[in-house]
């Protein structure tokens, strides 16, 4: 004859798996929702997409400005900044600071560019300089730096919930960083 489980051992073996369940699930899903506001970060043409694009155009000024200059403290500047926005070991909120800093940056290389009379000999390097400014203002991380921070804060309101959000920090989930 089969030997049945008494009744408290049942109950506890349901509650055990109730909240396993209740944890398991919890963490999947804001583990889902992180790697989708993540993707906006550091997927294809995310915001470190963006950040590093811009960085590559600042270098790419630093090397046209070099040929028409010497020793250019400007240029110098450009290319630290330019350096850090490439650099993916860098944390978002130095990327930030440097991406703010990228664009008076620029002009000031620009400008001084324009006191040198072998840039201003150089067709090519002045249309080249002018395809860079355009690509600068189009690779603005205005809008990406803008809908990440968004979907960022969402989620850490959510992490924020009472129950879910409690168990789900509890069980390791971390808030996203905010682009600011």
């Amino acid at each position: 004859m089969k030997k049945s489980l008494p009744i408290s051992v049942c109950i506890l073996i349901s509650l055990a798996l109730v909240v396993f369940g209740l944890c398991f699930g919890t963490v999947r899903g804001y583990n889902a929702d992180r790697e989708q506001v993540t993707a906006l970060l550091g997927g294809d043409n995310g915001l470190m997409d963006v950040l590093s694009f811009r960085g590559a155009d600042g270098h790419n000024l630093c090397v046209v400005a070099r040929r028409h200059l010497t020793a250019s403290p400007e240029v110098d500047e450009l290319s630290r900044i330019a350096t850090i926005l490439t650099d993916d070991t860098q944390p978002l909120s130095e990327k930030k600071l440097e991406n703010d800093c990228l664009d008076a940056a620029v002009l000031a290389v620009k400008a001084e560019l324009g006191g040198s009379e072998s840039y201003l000999q150089s067709q090519r390097d002045q249309k080249y300089v002018a395809m860079l400014e355009g690509d600068l203002k189009n690779l603005s991380a205005a809008d990406k730096g803008s809908l990440y921070n968004q979907a960022a804060q969402q989620f850490n309101e959510k992490l924020n919930a009472p129950v879910s959000g409690w168990i789900a920090g509890l069980l390791g989930v971390k808030p996203c960083e905010l682009y600011q």
